[in-house]
């Protein structure tokens, strides 16, 4: 087992918890950005690799990059990419706003269920479209902006007026809602080619 480095056990564990598929399977994110089978995906704020090692199974020939502040985050999604056999997956340790990677390197970056905890969304928002060819996709993921039973309180969520904003601001074009999960929005936008 790795060194979770200080990690909360049970944080741990609910972020692996199988009741967390009831409403937010990542099928549904790869559904809407029906990616080419050899993609690269960044999943920024990866946690235990909820997003990613699904990807990476369901997409074996598409390279995937797990990235996280947490050194802990990292060792485990690392460790469990090699207990299933995932080899098309690397962890990356980050700092807040920036990812040790080139310009134009992914197809695609999804961060899930990550901006309410954000403190400069604007500067992750300025790296994700510089990881991003012309053309690539961000999808953000996050809890839906109302009392739910499931978002965290009013305060600690992002609502949808403002991610748009933040997204427009950001240079990101083509905005599109998704409503496939019940307790989360679900935005892309798009780098545009010229």
């Amino acid at each position: 087992m790795a060194d979770h480095l200080g990690l909360d056990p049970a944080r741990i564990e609910r972020l692996r918890s199988p009741d967390r598929l009831t409403y937010f399977d990542p099928a549904r994110i790869f559904d809407v950005l029906a990616p080419a089978p050899d993609c690269t995906l960044l999943d920024i704020g990866t946690g235990v690799g909820f997003i990613a090692l699904p990807f990476a199974k369901r997409y074996p020939d598409a390279k995937v990059y797990g990235c996280d502040i947490l050194d802990g985050m990292i060792a485990l999604l690392r460790e469990d990419a090699g207990a299933q056999g995932l080899a098309n997956v690397e962890g990356i340790v980050m700092t807040p706003n920036a990812v040790g990677l080139p310009d134009g390197v992914a197809d695609f970056v999804v961060m899930a269920q990550l901006h309410h905890e954000l403190d400069e969304p604007a500067a992750l928002l300025a790296e994700c479209r510089r990881l991003l060819r012309p053309g690539g996709t961000v999808a953000i993921i996050d809890w839906a902006d109302e009392d739910n039973g499931k978002s965290p309180p009013a305060g600690r969520r992002v609502p949808e007026a403002d991610l748009r904003a933040q997204l427009t601001t950001g240079g990101f074009t083509d905005l599109e809602r998704h409503d496939v999960y019940t307790f989360h929005t679900f935005i892309t936008a798009r780098v545009p080619t010229e």
